[in-house]
């Protein structure tokens, strides 16, 4: 983020995003969305996946996309080819692991309304055994 010149706000806005957004994932608190990653890829072409995903080689890429109308080498296929695997991989875990919260969260929702319910029915019955004893 620094290394591109960003604060949490102004990445925040470039992306779209709040800036609490920008701060959990800075806090590691939430993983990055895959759209955001992908926005980020997308506005910055000089950044490296590799890099801003895993941690491996350096910030900006040392070989230069090609421009339009010039041909692709078949390295860099290969690499955009073994990019994009591992960005789904990284997209099916984090939409997983959303689900699962997700699940966590309903059932958690569930349970908390049965103890209220039964709450209620046991505050009835006091109520009323209060009242039949005036």
């Amino acid at each position: 983020m620094e290394g591109l010149g960003y604060t949490g706000y102004s990445l925040s806005k470039e992306l779209g995003t709040s800036e609490a957004v920008i701060s959990n994932i800075r806090n590691r608190k939430n993983p990055p969305n895959i759209l955001l990653v992908r926005d980020l890829l997308d506005r910055h072409l000089d950044l490296n996946p590799d890099w801003l995903l895993f941690g491996r080689g350096e910030m900006m890429r040392t070989q230069p996309l090609p421009r339009k109308g010039q041909p692709v080498p078949d390295e860099m296929l290969t690499k955009v080819y073994d990019r994009l695997t591992s960005l789904e991989d990284l997209f099916k875990r984090s939409l997983h692991a959303q689900l699962e919260r997700s699940t966590i969260e309903e059932e958690s929702v569930s349970a908390l309304a049965e103890r209220v319910k039964s709450l209620e029915r046991e505050v009835a019955a006091v109520k009323k055994t209060a009242s039949t004893k005036r």
